[in-house]
């Protein structure tokens, strides 16, 4: 059983870094040759099948979401910066509005149900949660230097739950929320800090223009706190849904929304922090 658990802990940390890799090589081209396209396919396909993850785990509490057209409406809200820039059309609130139309035409059709609240409720939910937040990625991408500025605040993000995950299974002792994760703890959670405060200091020259030490920090913090309550959110949503975990992306590792659960809270800080630079 020990023995499993070892190999388990060594493919999640070794996924999880191959990611980072692979991401990371995704960006390298994007800034090399100018061209986002596989760094977008990419999100675009990890969108896809985090949506898909979602409206699976909602089916176990009960609800019967629009789940084909929750995960269309996570895709297009994910790709809003890029298709808001080739027509006004595709606007977050012109997405989420038709969504909405849609999800309400379909329970029309779909006639009398007593969770019809719920139903379109954790429709809309979905494709803002997964979907509209991290848009902001694609935001972040459309400021000046944008491909560094992803680079920059994806790793830093994603370091923060390998820190965490690191210091928590040498060192965890203290539970961080046992009602919510009991596997985190206080000390995985300086790890995540201090993992991330490494990544914001050591990969700032990738930053176009001029940043302060102050800024450094602060970005650091936020975009961390944030990856981590990121985390802990994701966990509430898994535990009212009764599921351990959401792995269908790699069952027995991770699944697609437990890997991008910390950068849908810190894309939108990130993007905040980085307009606010001095």
């Amino acid at each position: 059983m020990r023995s499993r658990a070892n190999s388990v802990f060594i493919i999640r940390v070794l996924t999880g870094l191959g990611l980072i890799v692979l991401f990371a090589g995704m960006m390298v081209i994007d800034i090399l040759f100018g061209t986002p396209v596989p760094a977008l396919a990419i999100g675009t396909f990890l969108i896809f099948a985090a949506a898909h993850e979602f409206y699976a785990m909602a089916r176990t509490a009960g609800v019967a979401p629009f789940a084909a057209l929750g995960v269309a409406g996570s895709v297009a809200a994910f790709n809003w910066p890029w298709l808001e820039a080739h027509s006004p059309v595709f606007s977050p609130e012109g997405i989420l509005a038709a969504l909405m139309v849609a999800a309400l035409l379909g329970m029309f059709f779909r006639q009398s149900r007593a969770n019809a609240l719920a139903d379109l409720s954790v429709t809309i939910f979905g494709a803002a949660y997964v979907g509209l937040l991290a848009g902001f990625i694609v935001a972040l991408h459309a400021l000046e230097g944008g491909a560094r500025v992803v680079l920059y605040a994806v790793t830093v993000s994603k370091l923060s739950d390998i820190g965490g995950y690191l210091a928590g299974r040498f060192f965890g002792r203290h539970k961080l929320a046992p009602v919510i994760s009991p596997n985190k703890t206080i000390e995985g959670s300086a790890g995540a800090v201090v993992l991330s405060l490494a990544a914001a200091f050591s990969l700032a020259p990738l930053l176009p223009g001029e940043f302060s030490l102050w800024w450094t920090i602060a970005f650091g913090l936020a975009v961390n706190a944030a990856a981590q309550f990121g985390d802990l959110a994701e966990s509430i949503v898994k535990r009212s849904c009764g599921v351990k975990d959401s792995a269908t992306f790699l069952p027995d590792v991770c699944g697609a929304l437990d890997l991008i659960d910390s950068v849908l809270i810190s894309a939108p800080v990130a993007y905040a922090v980085v307009l606010v630079r001095p």
